[in-house]
């Protein structure tokens, strides 16, 4: 009888109970994703190291992108939690930035070794 006074009091399309679930999805997401991503960048700046071409290296501001996309990816995925409770229209958008800016970083260090 408890259950029933429970779900009649909340409305039908009320979403403020399960606002959580969105960043929880996309913080595991990001964060088995994370180690992998700081070793690739790892992995880019040993590949581009010797360096042959005459002048400053074109991959560094392949790797500095690199750098900022996971610098990026850690902010965006503290500030999901607060982002998704306030706007929660946007929910969905604002829980796929870390793993979007994840994927920035993996295209930066492709085409960091692709610019020799």
């Amino acid at each position: 009888m408890n259950e029933s006074a429970r779900t009649a009091a909340a409305p039908a399309g009320s979403d403020r109970g399960r606002w959580w679930r969105a960043p929880a999805i996309s913080t595991s997401v990001t964060l088995m994703l994370l180690p992998w991503a700081v070793v690739l960048r790892g992995l880019g700046e040993m590949a581009t190291d010797p360096c042959t071409s005459p002048g400053p290296c074109p991959a560094v501001p392949y790797l500095a992108a690199a750098s900022a996309a996971l610098i990026a990816a850690v902010v965006a995925l503290v500030l999901q939690w607060p982002a998704s409770w306030l706007f929660q229209r946007a929910r969905v958008a604002v829980c796929l930035v870390p793993v979007a800016a994840l994927v920035v970083e993996v295209l930066a260090i492709l085409n960091a070794g692709n610019s020799r």
